[in-house]
This record gives C-alpha cells, structure tokens and sequence, in this order.
C-alpha cells in the first residue's frame, strides 16, 4: 500500500458517515452504502486481488464517478475520498 493509499483509507475510517445520505438508497448507480464497503475492502486486499476483482473494483469505481453528483452536496466530499481510494488501489 502506498502512504497516499493508507492515508486516505485512514481519513476515511475517521470519517462519520454523512447525515444527510439515507442508508439503503441508491443515488445514481449504486447503493449509498455499499459502494463504500464494496471498494475499501477491495483496496485492503490491494496486491492480492484477482484479475475478477480488479475487473470488479474498476467498474464499481466508474459507476460512483457517474453517480456523484447525484449524492446530496454535502455528502460528495465523502464520496469523493471512497473514489481516490479505488483510484489508488487500482494503479498498484
């Protein structure tokens, strides 16, 4: 991992999740909670991951990129640091 990787995974765990984002809602493409737990545990497993799983992280990744500006302002910050973090992950 690099520091630029682990240091975003760390702010992101001291991050509380934004208030204003409704848990079990799509915004865009994908699941307000689950494309954070789907992608950090992809870059934790960074170096070991499958070809399968790369494939997987890449697409998750895209479908959050298009999916940002659909999250309420305040929350896409948030949002904005979970996709640095699949950036990250996929160029190791």
């Amino acid at each position: 991992m690099t520091e630029t990787l682990a240091e975003e995974m760390r702010l992101h765990m001291a991050e509380p999740f934004p208030d204003s984002v409704e848990k079990g809602l799509e915004y865009g493409e994908v699941d307000a909670v689950m494309i954070g737990a789907d992608l950090y545990g992809w870059a934790t497993r960074v170096g070991s991951l499958s070809g399968l799983d790369r494939s997987r992280l890449s697409q998750a990744a895209d479908e959050l990129r298009r999916s940002i500006g659909a999250f309420p302002p305040d929350a896409q910050p948030y949002y904005e640091r979970i996709l640095r973090i699949a950036d990250l992950a996929l160029t190791r």
